[in-house]
């Protein structure tokens, strides 16, 4: 009686073990919506809006600021178009944020964020993230507190761009070659 018992336990403490390796989440690269965070390397990003920027808008007129003048000028058939990111690490040790954004749409078309002075605080750069809860922008930092909580990424895209969605943003990083993160943007 006591060995059977004893085989019986064994047996729901091994069936136990197994049921929690199915406990782990597995890595999400591909966001199907701008909720979802995705992992790449260490860092977990989060989309926290795209829209189109109107520079007439006071508020958005001061997220453009800092463009270099040679792309500061839309065409006729051309919008300005932002995305606020967030990148979190829940590592032990301190990295890097993505170096490399495009905006790609159903034609296989790429376009990159456009160049931005430093002068402009609210815009994504590669930067530092700390380690075991760190988060960038930083939470002091003007683009954290905006309502958006995140850092600016800007793109000039050809207007019919938008008649090719979904759009996808696409993140990678020099500091791990051939690894790449999806979202898919809410247009």
């Amino acid at each position: 009686m006591f060995r059977r018992l004893f085989a019986l336990t064994l047996l729901s403490a091994a069936l136990a073990g197994l049921a929690g390796c199915g406990d782990k989440e597995p890595t999400v690269s591909v966001g199907e919506s701008e909720a979802i965070f995705v992992t790449l390397g260490d860092l977990q990003y989060q989309v926290q809006m795209s829209r189109q920027l109107n520079p007439a808008d006071a508020g958005d007129s001061d997220l453009l600021a800092g463009i270099e003048p040679s792309e500061a000028q839309l065409g006729a058939e051309d919008l300005w178009f932002g995305v606020w990111v967030r990148a979190f690490n829940s590592s032990a040790k301190d990295v890097l944020t993505a170096d490399t954004f495009k905006i790609a749409d159903t034609r296989g078309e790429e376009f990159e964020p456009v160049v931005v002075e430093e002068s402009n605080k609210l815009v994504f750069r590669k930067a530092p993230v700390e380690a075991d809860g760190g988060q960038y922008p930083n939470p002091n930092s003007a683009a954290a507190n905006l309502p958006t909580t995140g850092a600016i990424l800007i793109f000039k895209l050809p207007n019919p761009v938008l008649n090719y969605r979904p759009l996808e943003l696409e993140i990678e990083s020099s500091e791990i070659p051939g690894k790449k993160a999806t979202v898919t943007l809410d247009v």
